[in-house]
């Protein structure tokens, strides 16, 4: 049986990075559905009384901590290591984003017969790792004015405290169906992955996958590795 050759998508690192995200931002939603929505059968699970209703807004605050702790600590990461530095640089906006959303947009309407090829992160990716940081920058905001109630009257009128509900309300709609709809479908329900891609599991994806989704990429490599030899 032949061997798979795996290469490095992510590093122990940056897994961890995205685990303590996901894991804290799934908590943030079910914690946060259960206080706007408490009659729902799910929420009713830790909204049964006053013990289990601070335990869920214990669960909403520390979760939100460790959300903001790792934000700050992505920011680092991103800017003061070889290798954040490296990402930095792949997810930076450019040119060829543009050309290849149309490019894709004409191959699934069969005007194109072969997709676009990209390089280390796909537009798509790129889109999804900004839409996160501008969600995570209202989510953090108004919540913690939320949380910090005195304060924030201290500084503004009492209408405030209603339009920061409504606005951190709709945004976590907003995040957690981008979440369910979008990045669900291509780390999960993908025909060309189902069901499920591990590659934020093991750190690892195959030469083969690693050639189709980011094959300028791989191509790259073997072009060095050819100068190299």
């Amino acid at each position: 049986m032949k061997t798979k050759l795996l290469h490095t998508r992510w590093t122990f690192n940056e897994r961890f990075q995205h685990w303590a995200l996901a894991i804290s931002f799934i908590v943030l939603v079910i914690t946060g559905f259960q206080l706007k929505y408490p009659d729902a059968w799910w929420a009713k699970l830790l909204v049964g009384g006053d013990i289990l209703f601070d335990l869920r807004s214990l669960l909403h605050r520390i979760s939100g901590t460790i959300m903001l702790i790792m934000s700050f600590y992505h920011i680092y990461y991103m800017i003061a290591t070889k290798r954040g530095r490296q990402l930095s640089k792949y997810l930076l906006p450019e040119k060829k984003d543009m050309q290849d959303l149309i490019k894709n947009i004409a191959y699934n309407f069969g005007l194109r017969s072969q997709p676009p090829e990209f390089g280390h992160f796909s537009y798509i990716e790129k889109v999804e790792y900004f839409a996160l940081i501008w969600g995570t920058v209202i989510m953090a905001v108004t919540g913690l004015m939320l949380w910090f109630q005195e304060l924030t009257l201290l500084l503004f009128s009492t209408w405030v405290i209603d339009l920061l509900t409504v606005i951190h309300l709709y945004e976590a709609w907003l995040a957690t169906l981008a979440i369910v709809v979008w990045h669900f479908y291509y780390v999960i329900f993908n025909p060309d992955i189902y069901p499920i891609d591990t590659s934020m599991i093991t750190g690892k994806i195959t030469e083969e996958a690693f050639r189709d989704e980011h094959y300028l990429e791989w191509l790259k490599i073997q072009e060095e590795a050819g100068e190299d030899a």
